[in-house]
């Protein structure tokens, strides 16, 4: 009778055990299913809690117009740069109420400087004969931060917001800015903005929720002046990555090409469908700039910045179809951090944070045979 006793209670044990390993292996599952499902979620945390900062005086963002570049220079304002002498020729000084110039459009003839802290402020400047002595033709107060972007075109000038509202509104011919102001919020916020050429749609880079980023489309009216979102496309790579910068540089970034949208984000280059703006569609991921933080077009060529430890610029040939092919790659020098790009003709402008800028020729990109 013991030895059935003593079976029995092995027997119960036995059992005991399994059960409470049965559990243990269950919870094990759920913390498991729960990491794996909340890691893109921390990963996303970390990364907005511990994202760079562009030093005060770093030289950040630059458009072209004509001969020359206009860099974004923090609280230097704005650094004017003669391409075809390759040096500065003025450095236009913040002014109040702004106190620093984090990004940059060019269109018509003007100039507009955005300072993305709040609170935040947008600036027109004539480009013509802009000069250290240069004072904004208008200021108006903008929602900002953190990560705005400035875009402009046919009239048009469009403030992302960040996680503020996304501001667009008309201007004249003068530099003035109108009274009316259209706006909207596609999400968690809008760290980035494309006007297309003709002022009829907008590419806004969205943050959604959490790790979720997508391309947003909108379609512009002018009477009155106002935004209507048409599709949204999920891109599962965008969002917060190496060489990306607070106040003013997500690493989510659009560029119009006819019917497609080109897109810099972590993932490289993505080219996106646009024809039916309702029904954006995603074409082809290009993984050799990854991760992009920026680009830019000319013509044919289409060139994306990697940043990463080792950043360099990939440029694309676009086929008829718009179909990007990898036709060179230029290395930065050792111990560059790259910020923005932008084309002048042939040759590129890069921007470096504390070392400045340079003017890269074409002929300094090693070719890539396919």
């Amino acid at each position: 009778m013991a030895r059935r006793r003593d079976a029995e209670g092995v027997g119960t044990m036995s059992g005991f055990a399994r059960r409470r390993g049965a559990r243990v292996g269950i919870v094990l599952a759920v913390v498991a299913v729960a990491a794996a499902l909340g890691h893109r979620w921390l990963a996303l945390g970390w990364a907005a809690w511990d994202y760079a900062v562009a030093a005060p005086m770093a030289r950040t963002q630059v458009v072209v117009a004509g001969d020359h570049a206009y860099v974004a220079a923090g609280v230097e304002g704005i650094e004017v740069v003669d391409l075809h002498a390759s040096r500065r020729v003025a450095l236009v000084p913040t002014a109040l109420p702004a106190d620093r110039i984090d990004d940059l459009a060019v269109e018509g003839g003007w100039l507009f400087a955005l300072d993305a802290t709040p609170p935040g402020h947008l600036m027109s400047y004539r480009v013509a004969g802009l000069a250290a002595s240069s004072r904004p033709v208008a200021t108006v107060a903008v929602p900002v931060g953190p990560f705005s972007g400035v875009s402009a075109a046919a009239g048009l000038v469009v403030v992302s917001g960040g996680t503020s509202q996304l501001t667009l509104r008309e201007h004249d011919g003068e530099g003035r800015f109108g009274a009316e102001v259209a706006t909207a919020d596609y999400g968690r916020g809008q760290p980035d903005v494309a006007l297309r050429a003709d002022g009829g749609m907008a590419a806004v880079s969205t943050h959604i929720v959490g790790p979720d980023f997508a391309l947003t489309l909108v379609a512009i009216a002018r009477r009155p002046l106002a935004l209507r979102e048409v599709g949204q496309l999920p891109l599962r790579d965008a969002g917060f990555t190496r060489g990306g910068f607070k106040p003013a540089h997500f690493p989510f970034v659009a560029a119009w090409l006819g019917q497609r949208v080109y897109v810099a984000d972590s993932g490289g280059l993505a080219v996106v469908d646009v024809a039916d703006p309702a029904r954006p569609r995603l074409l082809a991921r290009e993984a050799h700039a990854r991760p992009a933080i920026d680009l830019a077009t000319w013509g044919d060529e289409l060139d994306v910045l990697r940043a990463g430890s080792e950043p360099a610029v990939v440029r694309y040939r676009l086929g008829g179809d718009g179909t990007p092919t990898v036709a060179g790659v230029w290395t930065f020098p050792a111990g560059d951090r790259p910020a923005a790009l932008a084309r002048s003709g042939a040759d590129l402008v890069v921007t470096r944070h504390e070392r400045g800028w340079l003017v890269v020729p074409p002929t300094a990109f090693t070719p890539i045979r396919n």
